[in-house]
């Protein structure tokens, strides 16, 4: 005789009541080893922080070569940060007439793990002369030649911890309305180890050049132009014209 089941009626017949129990034991076990899949499939985010609400005070050298950035020194050498506005907005209107001067400002800072580099958010109205001008104080400039690289053009304030992981194709509106606004733009390229380091993108005289890369943001990129190590920063000069638009990799390795 087969087994019938009233639901108001308890209990279940012995040969129902096993089934449910595997059915169920069986589905924990399913459900556990596919989020156990789908975990290990996801893309590690990088160790990037925005100190959302904390305010910080900075003194350093206020340079504007080619985006405004404050040069801060310590035992290991001249530290790049570089400066923007509030939202997706510039620091050249918060930072006019103190290029080339130690300057005192507070803002809050955005760091990447592993980029020599980071990004201060200037509070509007907090820029101040500490003394002293004139001369440079960005650290000696090296010349390493011209290059060849590969990369993805970001916008700094994102990349260095703003969003996470501030890159890619779901970035591309934001990171293009940020650099034609003033953020300084990066070309992100993969380093041997594996990471990603951002130079800093200028004109083949060290001009800004964030108004010239339409199309180019967000995008598998290639360009040859003149590496600079200069303030703790690494900078690619290279005229926008030069930058062609790559296949993904993905493409590539076909």
């Amino acid at each position: 005789m087969t087994d019938f089941y009233i639901g108001y009626a308890d209990p279940a017949p012995p040969r129902i009541r096993r089934t449910q129990r595997f059915v169920t034991a069986a589905s924990l076990v399913l459900a556990v080893l596919a989020a156990t899949v789908v975990a290990i499939g996801q893309r590690r985010l990088p160790a990037a922080t925005f100190e959302f609400g904390t305010v910080r005070a900075f003194e350093g050298f206020l340079v504007a070569d080619p985006y405004p950035s404050l040069i801060v020194r310590g035992e290991a050498g001249p530290r790049r940060y570089l400066l923007a506005g509030p939202g997706k907005s510039g620091a050249e209107d918060h930072v006019r007439g103190f290029a080339g001067r130690t300057v005192t400002l507070k803002g809050t800072l955005a760091m990447r793990e592993g980029e020599p580099m980071a990004l201060i958010e200037v509070r509007p109205g907090s820029v101040a002369a500490a003394g002293g001008g004139g001369g440079s104080r960005a650290g000696v400039e090296t010349d390493l030649g011209s290059r060849y690289l590969e990369g993805e053009i970001v916008g700094s304030k994102c990349y260095l911890g703003v969003m996470n992981p501030g890159s890619g194709i779901a970035h591309r509106a934001c990171a293009t309305s940020c650099i034609r606004s003033g953020i300084p733009p990066l070309l992100a390229v993969r380093r041997a180890d594996g990471k990603r380091e951002g130079l800093i993108l200028a004109g083949p005289e060290g001009e800004a050049i964030g108004d010239r890369l339409a199309g180019l943001v967000a995008r598998p990129v290639g360009g040859r132009g003149r590496v600079i190590r200069r303030g703790g920063a690494m900078v690619l000069q290279v005229d926008p014209a030069a930058i062609e638009r790559l296949a993904p990799a993905t493409e590539r390795r076909q």
